[in-house]
Formats: C-alpha cells, structure tokens, sequence
C-alpha cells in the first residue's frame, strides 16, 4: 500500500489528476479563509495548536496532497509529531492520543481510538520520512506571511515569524503574544495614538472606556453567578 502520492517528475505531468494551484493564490485563499479568526483573538502556531489543518499543505506539479495514512483518526487533520499504538500499529498526533488516554483515566484499561490496548511506540520511520516531504503554509498565513516549509522547519520558522504579531485593537501597534513579561499596557496605546495623531486620541480613549466598561459588566455577571452557586451550595 502506497502510504503518500509519490513525488512526481516533469516528464508525466500530462494527465495527472493532482490538483495544480499557484502559491499566490493559495496564500490569498487561507489569508481569506481565515479572516474572521484572525478578527476574533491571536492566532496559534502549530506547536500550539498540537495538529497540522490539511487545508495548509501545499500543493503543485511537485509536491501532493497527503494522502489519508498521513492523517490523524482524531483530528482528521494531517499527523503532527506521531506516535503509533504497539497494538494496531495506527499512527495519531502527540497531542491527539494524549487527550484521548486522559480521558480515560478512571478505565481499567486504556484503550486506542480503534478500540485496542493502546502501548505507545515510535511512529515507523517511512511515516516520519513521507510527512517531512510536505511542504507547509505558515500559521501566520492569514497575519501576511508568504513562507512554505518542509514539515520539519515548520516549527522552528514558526517561532520566530515577525507575522505572529497582530495589530492592538486600540492604536493599531503590532503586538507580540510570545513575550508575556512584556504586555501592551493602555500607556502604551495613548503614548503611539498620540505620536500619530493628537486629533484622534479623544475617539480612542473612548474606544477604550467602551472596552473596560464592557469588561466591568462581565466581570458583575459573574460575580452574581458565584454568589448564587454560594448560597446554593451552602
């Protein structure tokens, strides 16, 4: 059984059904695609994320798609650092197994998704060696990075991608969430709105208001919930 699609030559290219698509437009597509996540919150890497989503390999007359023994049974997304169960011999995300055996602390007996004793083991080397044929889009795609990566630099370019960074919803700063020692504090926000525009700061300082009162209300909610669940409990 062919575990991924063979790399193939320029000479038998006619005819091949492999979809071809061009690294501009594919870029474009999951810059669009992930807009409105992007809008909601910082985006992840994969370290972070713990799976690799199959809509980011790349794909063109050299390189093909993943074929379905690179993907993960739990996910259904493509194997990020595997390990495969002794018993079956199937291969899942790190990440993946791990959760899936928590969950299953108070059973006798831990078992894999296709229902066997599950006794972890390396992932076979062919996986390891067909996986690193990959090539990858960044997880900062959506932020402007253009970068495509064999699946073992993915990790390492990924660290340090100056497109982690996304822009402060008040003053439009880039801010890095890798370094939690260094937050953008509001001084901060004030201190750039200013140097851009003094005209501006009044509009922004009420964007800002509008914000931490959203924040107080939340935080009443909730402190009425505990106080309810108290004297419930009590």
């Amino acid at each position: 059984m062919c575990l991924y699609n063979d790399i193939q030559t320029e000479n038998n290219q006619t005819g091949s059904s492999i979809p071809s698509q061009s690294r501009s437009s594919r870029f474009h597509q999951l810059k669009s695609t992930k807009a409105t996540k992007n809008q909601i919150g910082p985006l992840k890497s994969t370290a972070e994320l713990g799976c690799l989503d199959s809509s980011r390999i790349y794909v063109d007359k050299r390189f093909s798609e993943a074929s379905s023994e690179l993907i993960c049974s739990i996910c259904q997304n493509v194997l990020w650092k595997p390990i495969a169960c002794t018993t079956c011999e199937n291969a899942f995300c790190t990440g993946c197994i791990r959760t899936w055996i928590n969950k299953q602390q108070q059973s006798k007996q831990v078992t894999c998704p296709f229902n066997c004793t599950f006794k972890e083991k390396r992932a076979p080397p062919i996986l390891n060696s067909l996986l690193s044929k990959l090539r990858v889009y960044c997880a900062y795609a959506s932020n402007g990075c253009e970068e495509v990566l064999s699946y073992d630099a993915l990790e390492g370019h990924e660290q340090t991608c100056q497109y982690e960074r996304t822009p402060c919803k008040i003053c439009g700063t880039p801010v890095s969430n890798r370094n939690t020692s260094n937050k953008h504090e509001a001084r901060q926000c004030f201190s750039e709105m200013y140097n851009q525009d003094p005209n501006q700061i009044q509009a922004q300082f009420m964007k800002l208001l509008d914000i931490v009162e959203t924040s107080q209300r939340r935080i009443q909610t909730l402190e009425k919930l505990l106080g309810i669940e108290s004297q419930q409990n009590q």
